[in-house]
């Protein structure tokens, strides 16, 4: 494995692991779901009311849309910059496809 992978390779003990889980009578290579909250704060809904203030004010913070919406920076950021697909041009959030309305 090493000299096919490399540097990526994993190490001994986690093949080690793998082959005792497997044997035991493990089927998946996939991982376990993991102890915690899920993300469920990025709905439509909160797209819809994140896309409204941007509209509204273009030069409005994260920290402000969080605390308004009461959803940490992470996510409003997360929505901002994936879901609403924009990115930030001289402290204002600009669409990435600009279509000839917003180009006026």
């Amino acid at each position: 494995m090493v000299s096919v992978l490399q540097e990526s390779a994993p190490s001994y003990t986690m093949v080690k692991k793998w082959a005792r889980l497997f044997q035991q009578g493990r089927e998946s290579c996939e991982d376990d779901p993991r102890p915690g909250r899920p993300v469920t704060v990025v709905t439509e809904e909160n797209v819809r009311k994140i896309e409204k203030l941007v509209l509204a004010d273009r030069r409005i913070k994260l920290w402000q849309i969080a605390e308004v919406l009461q959803i940490s920076k992470e996510r409003v950021g997360e929505i901002i910059h994936e879901h609403m697909n924009t990115r930030k041009i001289s402290a204002r959030g600009v669409p990435k496809m600009l279509t000839p309305f917003d180009k006026q």
